[in-house]
């Protein structure tokens, strides 16, 4: 073969993870393994001396296509920031959607960006 496939779409962009009051936050990037149903979206709230997984958000939702049959490639962080004086971080998505996620809560609020799609619904069954 003279041309390799070529991936249809690049990496997960790197975001770096933050530290609030001895927690460490990091896009879950392993989210399937840990019960999660998306490529994406998910936030994790580790202990940095143990690396134990204390808890897993779901920030935004991501669309499922394989029902289609599109194998999607997720929608990951494209950067996330300590929102000064509060126990909150603002997480923008490669989408451009931006979500404030209250950690104390474990709560997460979309706050610009293009509107949130819903799931894909299943066809409409026929009359009789």
């Amino acid at each position: 073969m003279t041309n390799p496939p070529k991936v249809s779409r690049p990496s997960a962009p790197v975001v770096e993870s933050v530290e609030i009051d001895g927690i460490r936050y990091q896009q879950d990037t392993e989210s399937f393994r840990h019960g999660g149903d998306q490529a994406g979206g998910y936030l994790v709230a580790i202990e940095p001396k143990t690396g134990d997984r204390l808890w897993m958000l779901k920030v935004y939702p991501v669309e499922d296509h394989r029902a289609a049959g599109v194998t999607g490639g997720g929608l990951y962080f494209r950067s996330m920031s300590i929102v000064p004086g509060q126990k909150m971080l603002e997480i923008v998505n490669e989408a451009g959607g931006r979500y404030r996620v209250n950690l104390m809560q474990r709560s997460s609020e979309q706050i610009g960006g293009p509107p949130e799609r819903a799931a894909p619904r299943p066809p409409a069954k026929p009359k009789p």
